[in-house]
């Protein structure tokens, strides 16, 4: 890499830096409003009696039945808000590891 790459780079990172972010963001709103849903299916089973277990391990596993769609979206939630966060913190290395590149290679005034 040469210093203009590096340079340009390190103009560059910020921006990228703030996607990351706002993406991180969207992923945990996407995250609270998958575990919502969930949370309301299980409540509406329960409340509309679908749930008719005699214990709560197979009124639980009834809920599990009847909410495969809301858990994939649960995981899938989850799984990318860490793909999110990862990329962020790759980010944030990059940018300190350019940085200290630079002061290094800086030239005494």
């Amino acid at each position: 890499m040469t210093k203009q790459e590096l340079v340009q780079r390190l103009i560059a990172l910020p921006n990228e830096i703030e996607k990351a972010e706002e993406a991180v963001l969207l992923a945990h709103a996407r995250l609270i409003t998958a575990k919502d849903v969930l949370q309301q299916k299980e409540d509406s089973l329960l409340l509309g009696n679908m749930l008719d277990g005699k214990n709560a391990e197979t009124r639980a596993a009834q809920a599990r039945q009847y909410t495969t769609n809301e858990r994939e979206a649960l995981t899938d939630a989850e799984i990318n808000l860490k793909n999110v966060a990862s990329r962020l913190e790759r980010l944030h290395v990059q940018l300190k590891s350019f940085r200290a590149v630079a002061d290094l290679i800086r030239v005494p005034a």
